[in-house]
């Protein structure tokens, strides 16, 4: 008796492939599944020295300023320290309105674009830019924090090493993210904080892949900050803890005022920013009057310069005027506002910090004073209004909870759920705004908390998966898994035991390393993979696919809910996609006709700046005269991405991502260049674009 069943109709797919080259590293074969992790280590250190360079350009540039002040102040007297950050934000004007517009602001909602929009492409250029720009405004008393600067800065140098590297889109997202989690690992000395604040506000998406490669990025930094600073967290709180549960009451009151605040910060910011627009200042100008109402601000209380996070252990050992307290907080929430509304670059992590500390101190001297026996240390109430505060402005409750955690032990877990949890909830009843997602929103682009509904939710695995799978016995040879693959369209077998149950699945690579190793004795139980994923026929097609995409696996078997190890099935990712492209004929059960693609064959990606007086440049994409096999596929425009189509105009600086063919290539490039400057050099471009490792295959 043969020891294989043929069925009918034959099922084909591909399996995933076990190795994968680096190009930069030659044709040494690194294992798939350890390639994302060494990227994302890679993206660790990246994030761990850009933090590291951060701080020290921000604090050799407070030491040239505080050297100024003194001088200034000698000359003229103290009122010319409102001088000095309209002096300071001269430079950052330049950078942000000439060099990187990314570069003004707090940069965390350029990383959301280009995670959600961009595929995870960051401009080279915006590292630099940005680090020069942060270092200038906070160095010079700017309002602000490195938090957010230098999420955007690792996510740059991510981008850049993802691309060298010739990744694909979505790893390219994952190492934007992984350099998010690294940044705020490595400026806080929390990794946990940074992981979360990357799956929470930047990436939103939650699996173990997602996760693994996250943490590793973050741990990689932290440890790289530790081993220039040492092991002491960046704000050095005292060890707190409460009298009573009782107090709790009163934190969940601090809950509540946190989230008046919270929204208070953002709806100040974001009108400080419409502020200018109305008023039509120009990019080149608004940073330097925005630092110099800081510098205004300053005359009345000096120590609403910089992040501030060196006055809030002042603030929880206690001790601090009430009237002090009322001042600091609602000038640094108007500093704030005024150096990020600018467009001066600073992130808002530190200034809400600081904000949500003064009013827990506020609270807290007012709770003592009313209930002196009840009332633990005001160095509580300092702690959990600083996540509460965060938690409602950027609507992060994990990543509040964990970087509070971290600085200050884990003693105050009770007030801080409690606070964070009604701050969070209260905020998202009152407004759709976070700190993060207005700018988004104005932009067009908007960024759920759950994910919008998809069509492949009302689609089941049953209507759409293949019943044609070869199935072999578990005893079957090499020889009859290669018979049954060669009489079949596809390169995977399941396989069964004598009693027709569902083992796992074994792949032409499976049995090609069998042959090469000569293994020639070998059974099909020694080569399948016995505990697969798989999905039940009764789930969403939605469910499927993100199986299919988090495991990076080009087919799911399918076996019944009440018998595991029946297989009724097989779901590829083709399957999957036919369903999204033609999802009329769900309703007639007709397939309509594939709709016709141009294949170039050996075709390149070439990306190209539209340079100023070039024939490109304010020409629409469908006048430009480009050659037949040549296309146009994406346009990159001040952070965003544009859909390239036919009336869309291209405009100096414009980053054109074109497909062509090598003969082409040179006329494509010609239409580009500005001839009269052919001297212009962008250096700051990388030449390689994104590339799927599947294209190396076809290499070899």
């Amino acid at each position: 008796m043969s020891l294989v069943r043929r069925p009918s109709r034959r099922f084909g797919t591909r399996s995933a492939q076990l190795f994968w080259r680096l190009p930069l590293i030659g044709r040494v074969r690194i294992p798939r599944n350890l390639a994302p992790l060494l990227l994302a280590g890679a993206v660790g250190l990246a994030a761990g020295f850009a933090a590291v360079a951060l701080t020290a350009v921000v604090d050799g540039l407070t030491t040239v300023f505080n050297e100024l002040a003194s001088i200034l102040d000698g000359l003229a007297g103290g009122w010319t320290l409102m001088l000095v950050p309209a002096i300071a934000a001269i430079p950052v004007a330049f950078v942000v309105s000439r060099i990187a517009s990314e570069s003004q602001g707090a940069g965390v909602p350029y990383v959301m674009v280009a995670v959600e929009r961009a595929g995870g492409f960051v401009r080279p250029i915006i590292a630099p830019a940005k680090l020069v720009a942060t270092g200038f405004t906070l160095g010079g008393g700017g309002a602000a924090g490195r938090e957010g600067p230098i999420v955007l800065i690792a996510a740059s140098v991510a981008s850049s090493i993802g691309r060298l590297a010739r990744q694909p889109s979505d790893m390219l997202v994952l190492m934007v993210a992984a350099a998010a989690a690294g940044g705020i690992a490595a400026t806080f000395l929390t990794p946990i904080a940074g992981t979360f604040f990357a799956m929470e506000v930047v990436l939103r998406r939650f699996n173990v892949r997602n996760f693994t490669i996250v943490v590793v990025s973050a741990v990689v930094a932290n440890l790289v900050a530790v081993s220039f600073y040492g092991e002491s967290a960046g704000l050095d709180l005292p060890d707190l803890d409460i009298n009573s549960n009782w107090e709790l009451f009163l934190h969940a009151i601090v809950g509540v005022s946190a989230a008046i605040a919270g929204i208070l910060f953002v709806r100040t910011r974001f009108f400080t920013e419409d502020v200018f627009e109305f008023l039509g200042v120009s990019l080149s100008v608004r940073p330097i009057l925005g630092l110099l109402g800081v510098g205004v601000l300053a005359l009345i209380e000096s120590n609403i310069l910089g992040s501030g996070l060196d006055q809030i252990r002042i603030f929880a050992e206690g001790g601090t005027a009430v009237s002090t307290l009322a001042i600091l907080m609602v000038l640094k929430l108007i500093a704030a506002s005024l150096t990020i509304g600018s467009g001066a670059s600073g992130g808002a992590f530190a200034p809400l910090l600081f904000v949500g500390a003064t009013l827990g101190a506020l609270m807290g001297a007012g709770f003592e004073s009313a209930l002196p026996n009840v009332v633990g240390p005001t160095g509580t109430y300092v702690v959990v209004g600083m996540a509460a505060v965060f938690a409602a402005a950027a609507r992060a409750p994990l990543t509040s909870l964990f970087i509070v955690f971290e600085l200050s032990g884990y003693s105050l877990i009770l007030p801080l759920m409690t606070a964070v949890a009604l701050a969070a909830a209260l905020a998202q009843l009152l407004t759709r705004d976070t700190i993060y997602n207005v700018r988004l929103r104005r932009a067009g682009l908007d960024v759920r908390d759950e994910p919008a509904p998809s069509p492949l939710d009302d689609l089941v695995v049953a209507a759409t998966m293949r019943t044609d799978t070869p199935i072999v016995s578990r005893l079957a040879t090499i020889q009859d898994l290669a018979n049954a693959m060669s009489q079949s369209r596809g390169n995977v077998v399941a396989v069964a035991d004598q009693q027709n149950r569902f083992i796992g699945l074994v792949t032409a690579t499976d049995v090609a390393s069998a042959v090469e190793r000569q293994e020639l004795n070998r059974r099909a139980f020694d080569l399948a993979v016995v505990a697969p994923i798989f999905v039940h026929p009764d789930d969403s097609l939605r469910h499927a696919l993100s199986l299919l995409v988090e495991h990076d696996v080009r087919q799911l078997p399918v076996v019944a809910r009440e018998d595991e190890s029946r297989l009724m099935g097989m779901l590829t990712q083709r399957d999957v996609l036919r369903e999204v492209a033609q999802p009329a004929a769900r309703d007639t059960g007709q397939r309509a006709a594939p709709t016709p693609v141009r294949r170039l064959v050996g075709a390149v990606e070439i990306e190209l700046r539209v340079e100023p007086g070039s024939q490109a440049e304010m020409t629409t994409v469908s006048q430009l005269p480009l050659p037949e096999a040549s296309v146009i596929t994406a346009i990159h425009r001040r952070g965003e991405v544009v859909i390239p189509r036919g009336s869309v105009r291209l405009e100096a600086n414009d980053l054109a991502i074109i497909l062509s063919v090598p003969p082409e290539e040179a006329a494509v490039r010609t239409l580009f260049i500005n001839h009269a400057s052919q001297t212009r050099n962008n250096w700051w471009f990388l030449p390689h674009p994104p590339s799927s490792p599947d294209d190396e295959s076809s290499d070899r």
